[in-house]
């Protein structure tokens, strides 16, 4: 059967998505924003701010915001741009659909984008669980007659017991830039990055990984975060941001993150 839409904190509109083995999901329309998983069996997987908002055109702190077509402050945008904080809605094929387990959401340029970013696009937003995976994936169309550029991240919060005795594995020997120390270049020596390993993510089309935590220090700057929140959360997110997408008129970019428990 077709995923069900309900009203969810504040009335806001929500896709429940479930699978025969019991995992679900939830994604508010607004940002086309993934606020929980839980696979099948299992606890929740996606961190969400003690204090996040849930407002029509406010972005949510927490689980999976979609961050498209500006990462962070790296253009004219406000930060992170725009498809976070705009209603998506169902695709046309989503709404015949019978699987209960996966959802595809659109979100086209109106006069509101264009009034941001004077292109003319469709981006697509696909979701779909299993008993112990969770797949996000982001598809972007140029539908216009301009070639334009775009940075793009699926910004994951995941839930961790203390951040103070996690580690994250998988970057050693990679080079990053550290925006703590001004954006310079270094090069992860370590065998982990201290900051579980129960979650495996894994990434197709983006290029770039970030990682992300605000410490106690930072973590009341941020609206939606809780004092103590820094000690629950890490963000872990697929990205493309070192080397812009340049999309042609009629061309198409796709990229996806997966998150296993394993």
């Amino acid at each position: 059967m077709t995923p069900p839409i309900v009203p969810g904190k504040n009335g806001m509109s929500t896709v429940l998505l479930s699978h025969p083995s019991g995992s679900s999901a939830d994604v508010y329309l607004n940002g086309a924003h993934v606020t929980s998983w839980i696979p099948a069996g299992g606890k929740e997987v996606l961190f969400m701010g003690k204090t996040a908002t849930f407002a029509p055109g406010d972005p949510i702190r927490g689980g999976i915001p979609v961050v498209w077509p500006q990462f962070a402050n790296l253009g004219g945008l406000p930060q992170h741009g725009f498809a976070r904080k705009t209603e998506w809605r169902l695709a046309d094929d989503a709404e015949s659909s019978e699987d209960p387990a996966s959802v595809k959401l659109v979100l086209t340029d109106d006069h509101r984008t264009r009034e941001q970013w004077p292109y003319h696009f469709r981006t697509e937003l696909t979701v779909t669980i299993d008993d112990k995976s969770l797949e996000v994936k982001l598809d972007a169309f140029n539908t216009g007659d301009e070639l334009f550029t775009f940075t793009a991240a699926l910004h994951t919060y995941i839930a961790v017991a203390d951040i103070r005795e996690s580690a994250i594995r998988g970057f050693t020997g990679k080079w990053y830039l550290d925006k703590t120390q001004g954006g310079n270049e270094t090069k992860d020596e370590a065998k982990k990055m201290v900051i579980s390993d129960e979650t495996e993510i894994r990434a197709a089309g983006f290029k770039d990984a970030v990682v992300w935590n605000p410490w106690a220090e930072k973590v009341t700057g941020f609206i939606g975060l809780a004092p103590e929140d820094y000690i629950r959360m890490v963000c872990v997110e697929a990205a493309q941001i070192g080397s812009p997408v340049e999309l042609k008129p009629a061309g198409t970019w796709s990229g996806s993150q997966t998150l296993a428990i394993v």
